[in-house]
């Protein structure tokens, strides 16, 4: 028989979150490890106690713009889903009849947590927690930047005014701000065939930050931002993160490589053994730095070959001329000394285990949105570099504390497996030893019955 029911609503519905919510669901694991309880005290200097309305609980917005983060949610889409989602409720404290915190409260606040700097506490607090349960060593980490599409169009971009040349090429050198855009209304009608662009002589006039930037020859180049990842070999926990324009000196791969390794060893205190890159990271300053620093440089010389260590035939009493001498061979010396490590077994390794920064990169672009900028500007596209980076780290450090790694077993204790008895391994071992009456013994089991010695003539 088939049943038919006709919806009817309830006057009263007794219902608890606690209910609604598995017990085995992930919004669960993730409560039991974030840790905000710092976030109030932290934010304290941001909220005068004797000024303005009570503001928004600063838990509760931390949790929300998580929340966002790791479902790859917008702010509106976000209000909207916490508001009618039981887990949603459940993981920011909300009953639910509170009322959802306004999306441009979310906007403010965020304004607020980067002027004061929460979102770097946060990033390093998550990191020291992943390295006190055992899940970091930080011994062996990888180095790589990404291409983030900018919040802008083509059509957004406007050409330099002639007596602010010198300053965008400037701009290209991070030494000044952006320069202003000449306007145009009618910009959606502008043809744009025939024409050249490049950074030095155009700028967006939505996003002066973004720039033009193209991934190899016959790509389109879009305006863009670079996300900067370093990231634990064997963990792929995510130890340092930033964003920076495509062009310029702290742009560079090397450079922003040698920042986060630095930043890692002064929040964390330990000093990495290895650091592996691509080819991008091979150049002679960024080889120097890491070995002046006591690591080994797992990367492959941008050059190819490594130089000659020179050699100066007459004598200098210029202590200039001296010091560039000096330079130079320590120079050759270093890349001969990433060449030689070039051979070893352990750069092979790490050549080889290098690909996990790239899935690192394809789950932040595919499940949390960083393969386009949420927002316009610099500041605001490093916020969404350092939140990704949280809730990837956050994803580990869950995943750690569920299904935690087995002990090594000790092959002196008690009760430990021992090896099974196999006669294939005794035979093998006795093949391997050579002697004579074993190999004639072989030839006369194993020769073949057609083999041309058992041939009658």
């Amino acid at each position: 028989m088939m049943g038919n029911r006709e919806a009817q609503a309830s006057a009263i519905q007794l219902v608890t979150l606690e209910e609604l919510v598995p017990p085995d669901h992930f919004l669960r694991k993730l409560d039991r490890a974030l840790e905000l309880g710092f976030v109030p005290g932290f934010l304290k200097k941001a909220y005068p106690s004797h000024l303005g309305r009570p503001g928004v609980d600063t838990r509760l917005a931390v949790r929300m713009i998580l929340l966002g983060y790791l479902y790859d949610l917008s702010e509106v889409r976000l209000c909207e889903e916490v508001g009618m989602h039981a887990g949603y409720r459940w993981f920011c404290r909300l009953d639910f009849h509170e009322p959802v915190p306004d999306r441009t409260t979310l906007v403010k606040f965020r304004k607020r947590c980067r002027e004061h700097g929460l979102w770097e506490e946060l990033f390093h607090r998550v990191v020291a927690q992943c390295r006190n349960v055992g899940l970091l060593s930080g011994r062996h980490l990888m180095a790589d930047s990404t291409q983030v599409e900018a919040c802008a169009s083509i059509k957004s971009l406007r050409e330099i005014e002639s007596g602010l040349t010198e300053a965008a090429d400037r701009l290209c050198a991070d030494e000044e701000p952006a320069a202003k855009a000449k306007k145009d209304d009618d910009h959606h009608h502008t043809d744009f065939h025939g024409k050249r662009f490049s950074n030095a002589t155009h700028r967006s006039a939505s996003d002066p930050d973004a720039q033009l930037y193209r991934k190899g020859r016959g790509k389109e180049a879009k305006l863009s931002y670079q996300a900067h990842n370093l990231a634990d070999t064997k963990s792929r926990v995510i130890v340092g993160a930033s964003a920076t324009r495509v062009s310029g000196k702290e742009a560079r791969d090397g450079a922003q490589a040698l920042a986060l390794v630095e930043q890692f060893s002064e929040r964390h205190g330990i000093t990495p053994k290895t650091v592996s890159g691509d080819t991008g990271y091979g150049t002679a300053e960024t080889l120097t730095a890491l070995v002046a620093c006591g690591i080994e440089p797992h990367i492959p010389l941008l050059s190819g070959n490594p130089p000659e260590i020179p050699l100066w035939r007459r004598k200098t009493s210029n202590l200039d001329h001296f010091r560039k001498r000096r330079e130079k061979q320590e120079r050759a010396k270093t890349l001969q000394r990433a060449w030689e490590l070039s051979t070893t077994r352990a750069y092979r390794i790490s050549r080889k285990l290098r690909h996990r920064i790239e899935h690192l990169f394809g789950e932040a672009k595919e499940s949390h949105g960083l393969d386009r900028a949420r927002c316009r500007g610099l500041e605001k596209v490093n916020d969404q570099v350092t939140l990704t980076a949280i809730v990837q780290n956050l994803k580990r450090l869950v995943k750690f504390l569920n299904h935690p790694p087995k002990p090594a077993q000790n092959k002196g204790a008690v009760g430990a497996r021992k090896p099974a008895f196999s006669l294939f391994s005794l035979f093998r071992a006795l093949l391997r030893s050579g002697s004579s009456w074993l190999s004639s013994c072989t030839k006369s089991v194993f020769i073949h019955p057609r083999h041309p010695a058992l041939q009658m003539p």
